[in-house]
């Protein structure tokens, strides 16, 4: 027998937000309600990209829903939790969840004296283009945290639209979302900084990011067949000091705060050629007093 499809409404649809309504509505898990958003327009918005759903303007306008999805910016899941607590729309047993990585669920804790049973759930995700996050979300890795009655729900909704969830102690929130910006959004800094000194070399910037390509998505593979001991390359790698001594010197010339993030990784590099036990450990130590010359 085919489970009933829950009833879900949607608090803040920003491009996390609609991508995630989208795939539990139109997967058909969930029937969306209702969107509210602090702007009309991107309820609106959000309606027209799921392809169901009714945009409201105030919360009292929101009806009754098994699911409450929260994903406001994190400084307002608290604020919004706190309203809606206020708000007399919430019964006993429906769950409220927010999708932020670094936040509790415990901000969701003035829900608890309703009977609404709480949650996070973080997909490990960039949804840049929602679209395609959608397209794309079978095989996503998902974090959940929070009420046993309320994962015992979500985590199954979340395994029928194709994601992996594992559970993860709140405590550890701060550093597992540290890491994943570090991996995701850092990724594309550092791949700017490239193209910035790419082009201070003399190159053009889309032949430049036509060079990197095969390059990054060759070091990516690596890494993942490999690990990152023994992905590790290059001047580091090899304890070649006089070529890291000669490129810090360059980048403090050109660009100091791109020779600072060079510094800070290399040192992580040493400690993986350290670990890969290939280059003597003497023109190691000779690259770790080099890293150190322009601090």
């Amino acid at each position: 027998m085919t489970a009933k499809p829950l009833t879900l409404n949607l608090i803040g649809p920003g491009r996390a937000g609609r991508s995630l309504a989208a795939l539990l509505a139109r997967g058909g898990a969930c029937v969306l309600q209702d969107v509210l958003s602090a702007e009309y327009a991107t309820a609106q918005a959000a309606v027209a990209f799921i392809g169901s759903g009714r945009a409201v303007r105030r919360l009292p306008e929101m009806r009754p829903a098994a699911l409450w999805l929260l994903t406001p910016p994190d400084a307002a899941i608290a604020p919004v939790a706190a309203a809606l607590a206020a708000s007399n729309v919430i019964r006993a047993g429906d769950i409220v969840f927010h999708c932020s990585g670094s936040q509790p669920s415990s901000l969701l804790s003035p829900l608890v004296a309703t009977g609404a049973r709480t949650a996070s759930v973080h997909p490990l995700k960039s949804f840049a283009d929602p679209a395609a996050a959608v397209n794309a979300f079978a095989g996503t890795w998902c974090t959940a945290e929070g009420d046993a009655a309320a994962i015992a729900v979500l985590k199954p909704l979340f395994e029928g639209l194709g994601a992996q969830v594992t559970t993860l102690d709140p405590a550890g929130k701060t550093l597992y979302h540290a890491a994943s910006v570090l991996v995701c959004n850092d990724l594309v800094a550092l791949m700017e900084a490239g193209l910035q000194l790419y082009q201070k070399a003399g190159l053009d910037r889309a032949t430049a990011q036509q060079m990197m390509e095969p390059l990054v998505r060759e070091t990516l593979d690596n890494v993942f067949a490999l690990g990152t001991v023994h992905a590790l390359t290059g001047p580091v790698a090899r304890g070649d000091a006089d070529v890291v001594q000669r490129q810090l010197a360059a980048l403090e010339n050109v660009d100091p705060q791109i020779a600072a993030a060079y510094r800070a990784l290399n040192a992580i590099a040493l400690e993986l050629a350290r670990a890969q036990g290939v280059a003597p450990q003497a023109a190691l130590d000779a690259v770790a007093k080099a890293l150190k010359k322009y601090q």
